[in-house]
């Protein structure tokens, strides 16, 4: 026997992007595009954005958006590693 669940569906309203969640996390162009597919009068403010990979950069950059974690990085192959500086960086600077 096979149990199946529909899928969950998420309906994000429009501010609770940015009133929600301190970062958003991008791992491709793609994942720009469908933030204004989705929300097309985006502002960052105060929401932390992490990328990765030089492709992801370049979109995010060319969006108008500012970067504020972003891998890889020599020091920090992996987004966690990447995210984990930057929360630590944060906490010491309190």
């Amino acid at each position: 026997n096979r149990i199946t669940r529909k899928p969950k569906k998420f309906d994000l309203d429009k501010q609770e992007i940015t009133q929600k969640y301190d970062m958003l996390v991008f791992f491709s162009p793609s994942g720009i595009e469908s933030l204004y597919k989705n929300f097309p009068k985006f502002q960052q403010n105060g929401t932390k954005i992490a990328v990765y990979g030089n492709t992801t950069a370049t979109a995010v950059e060319n969006a108008g958006l500012r970067i504020d974690v972003r891998a890889p990085q020599p020091e920090f192959p992996s987004m966690t590693m990447a995210i984990e500086k930057f929360v630590k960086e944060g906490i010491k600077s309190k």
